[in-house]
């Protein structure tokens, strides 16, 4: 079974101001997916990076400070389209701050 994960800015700031939380799938190894979201918070102003939701989180919040991030398996899934089921019915109880309002609206068309 393949995971629905929250990765979490475990940054003091940000565990207070409940944000820091995003919400997402993955067919992949879980510690490759980890690896990439912390390279994200670890290089937020490289090129590629710069529009991902960790990189612009650690740009506004914490410049210059080395990321502290959590991965928290929230549910698994057998197929891909259960998996995008369970993503979408997730970030829309749950309102993640760093995922875009474009992802939410992407995820919301497979409750439809």
């Amino acid at each position: 079974q393949q995971p629905c994960l929250q990765v979490t800015c475990e940054m003091d700031s940000c565990r207070q101001a409940g944000i820091g939380v995003y919400n997402g799938e993955t067919y992949r190894p879980l510690n490759d997916r980890f690896t990439e979201h912390l390279r994200t918070a670890k290089n937020p102003t490289a090129i590629s990076y710069q529009e991902k939701p960790l990189a612009k989180h650690y740009n506004q919040h914490h410049p210059e400070i080395a990321p502290k991030l959590s991965l928290k398996i929230v549910e698994k899934a057998s197929s891909t389209n259960n998996r995008k089921i369970r993503e979408a019915r997730i970030i829309t109880k749950n309102k993640p701050d760093l995922n875009d309002r474009d992802e939410q609206a992407t995820v919301r068309q497979f409750l439809i």
